[in-house]
C-alpha cells in the first residue's frame, strides 16, 4: 500500500501578553532582592548587570531598553513580559519559567536558560547567537528574524515552536525533539546533531542545504560529478 504523504499543519501562534491598560512607572533605582515581585510596572533603562536574585516575580510588565548583562535570575517567575531593546546578554536564567512573554531585539548573546520552560514565548529581530537552550522545553515558542548562530539546543523539547527567517549556522541539536513544529526560511549550514530535528517540518529549500550532512547522518557517502 502506498504511503499517503500529509501536509503539516502550521504551528499555531504563541499567545501574547496580557498587559493591564495602565502600568506604574518603577522608580526604585535599587535592584531587585531575592523574593521581589513587580507586578503591572513599566521599567526604563533599569541598569542591573551582575544582578544575582533567587525565586524573582515579574508579571504583567515591561521593560525598556534594559541592562541585564551577566544577570543570574535562579527560579523565576515570568508571566506576560515585554522586552524591549534589552540587554541580556551573558544572562542566566535557571529553572526558571516564562510564559506569554516577547523579546523584541536587544542583545541576548551568551544568554542561557538551562532548564527552563518557555511557553508562549516570541522572540523577534533578537541577536542572541550562542545562546543555550540546553534541556529547556520550548512549547509554542517562535523565533523570528533572530541571529542564532551557534546556538546551544542539545537536548531541547520543541512542541508547536517555529523558526522563521533565523540564521542557525553552526547551531547545535543532539538530542532534541521536535513535535508539531517547524522552520521556515533559516540558514541552516554546519548544523550540529543534525539527527536531533528528526520531527520538524522543513521547507525544500532547507531539505537541500542540509542534504550532505543528512547523508552524512545515514552513512551515506556522496559520489563526486
Amino acid at each position: 500500500m502506498a504511503r499517503r504523504y500529509t501536509q503539516p499543519m502550521p504551528a499555531p501562534p504563541p499567545a501574547e501578553p496580557h498587559l493591564p491598560a495602565n502600568l506604574t512607572t518603577w522608580a526604585n533605582g535599587s535592584m531587585p532582592e531575592d523574593g521581589d515581585e513587580l507586578v503591572a510596572v513599566e521599567v526604563r533603562h533599569a541598569q542591573w548587570p551582575g544582578l544575582a536574585v533567587r525565586d524573582l516575580r515579574l508579571e504583567e510588565a515591561v521593560f525598556d531598553a534594559g541592562d541585564l548583562s551577566g544577570a543570574t535570575l535562579t527560579d523565576v517567575t515570568m508571566r506576560d513580559l515585554v522586552f524591549r531593546d534589552p540587554n541580556l546578554a551573558n544572562a542566566v536564567i535557571r529553572g526558571g519559567s516564562l510564559s506569554r512573554v516577547e523579546i523584541a531585539g536587544g542583545r541576548l548573546t551568551g544568554l542561557r536558560l538551562p532548564e527552563s520552560e518557555l511557553r508562549d514565548v516570541v522572540w523577534r529581530n533578537s541577536a542572541a547567537d550562542m545562546a543555550a537552550f540546553r534541556h529547556a522545553r520550548l512549547h509554542r515558542v517562535m523565533f523570528d528574524g533572530c541571529n542564532l548562530r551557534q546556538a546551544d539546543f542539545m537536548g531541547a523539547r520543541f512542541e508547536q515552536a517555529r523558526f522563521q527567517d533565523c540564521d542557525l549556522a553552526g547551531a547545535a541539536f543532539a538530542h532534541a525533539r521536535f513535535v508539531d513544529s517547524e522552520l521556515r526560511r533559516c540558514r541552516m549550514s554546519g548544523i550540529e546533531g543534525i539527527v536531533g530535528l528528526r520531527g520538524a517540518a522543513i521547507d525544500l529549500e532547507q531539505v537541500l542545504d542540509l542534504a550532505p550532512a543528512l547523508a552524512a547522518a545515514l552513512g551515506i557517502a556522496v559520489l563526486p560529478d
